[in-house]
C-alpha cells in the first residue's frame, strides 16, 4: 500500500526525492520510496498516530542524531549566512537572510500576537547565528512524525534549509505546545537534554528560548489551522521569556 503526494512542479518534486535519499542516508527513519512520477512521489504507506507531549524527549533525540550526522558528514563545512551547495541536493538555504526579511514583515503586518522580539530583536539574534555550528531545518512540526509501533518515522521532505543547533528542536517544541497547550518544565528540559545528548554540540536554553521567539513570529499566522489551537504568547512558561 502506497501514499501519493504530489507536488506543485516536477521540480518540487525532483528536490523533495533528493532530500528524502540524504536524511535516509543520515540516518532518519523515512518511508521507503516506492515510484517517481513527474509531480508526485509514492511512499509506503505508514500506519501511525503524530507525536504528542509524551512523545517529544525521544523525538528531540532522534532529531539531535540527525543533526549530528548531517554536521558530521558535510555540514561542517556550511556557514549559516551563506547558501551551501551538497553533493545530490543543490543549494541549501541560508539560515539568516530570508527570516530577518520574514519576520520583520509578520510584525510590520501585526500578525504576530504579544511578540516578545521586536524586528530588530529578532533580526540581531537570526544575525548572531551566523557563525554557529550548522545543522538543517526540515520543519519539525510534530504531525511531521509518525509514531509507529516499531518507532518514529519522519515524514514531509518538501523544505530543506540551513539552520542551528536547536532551531528544529524550537519548532517542535513550539508546535506541539500551540497544539496540546502548556508543556510542563520538565518536559522541555528533558527535550532539550536528549537533544543535546545525541546532538554532541548543544544547544542551551537561552538560545533554545531565541529560537521558541523566532518560531512564535513565523508561525503565528497559522494560528487557528492545523490543529494550532493556542497561541505561543498565551503560554509562554517563565523560562523561555526573553530577559
Amino acid at each position: 500500500m502506497g501514499f501519493t503526494k504530489h507536488y506543485r512542479t516536477a521540480d518540487a518534486a525532483c528536490r523533495a526525492q533528493a532530500h528524502h535519499s540524504w536524511l535516509d542516508q543520515i540516518g532518519l527513519p523515512v518511508p521507503a520510496l516506492l515510484a517517481r512520477h513527474p509531480r508526485s512521489l509514492e511512499f509506503h504507506h505508514v500506519p501511525g498516530r503524530h507525536v504528542t507531549p509524551d512523545d517529544v524527549p525521544a523525538t528531540a533525540r532522534l532529531l539531535g542524531a540527525a543533526h549530528a550526522a548531517a554536521y558530521r558528514t558535510c555540514l561542517h563545512q556550511a556557514h549559516l549566512g551563506r547558501p551551501f551547495r551538497m553533493s545530490g541536493i543543490g543549494w541549501l538555504e541560508a539560515f539568516t537572510t530570508s527570516r530577518i526579511d520574514r519576520v520583520r514583515r509578520h510584525l510590520a503586518q501585526g500578525n504576530v500576537p504579544g511578540p516578545a522580539f521586536t524586528a530588530e530583536n529578532a533580526a540581531r539574534v537570526l544575525s548572531s547565528a551566523a557563525d554557529e555550528p550548522a545543522a538543517f531545518y526540515k520543519d519539525a512540526n510534530l504531525r511531521n512524525f509518525l509514531v509507529t509501533q516499531t518507532g518514529l518515522v519522519v515524514i514531509d521532505f518538501d523544505d530543506l534549509t540551513l539552520a542551528p543547533f536547536g532551531y528544529d528542536l524550537a519548532k517542535l517544541i513550539l508546535t506541539t505546545a500551540m497544539t496540546h497547550g502548556p508543556l510542563p518544565p520538565r518536559l522541555t528540559s528533558a527535550a532539550l537534554d536528549a537533544y543535546n545528548q545525541a546532538a554532541k554540540i548543544p544547544c542551551n536554553p537561552d538560545r533554545l528560548r531565541d529560537w521558541l521567539e523566532v518560531h512564535h513570529i513565523l508561525t503565528s499566522p497559522y494560528l487557528g489551522r492545523n490543529g494550532y489551537t493556542h497561541s505561543w504568547h498565551t503560554l509562554r512558561p517563565p523560562e523561555t521569556r526573553p530577559q
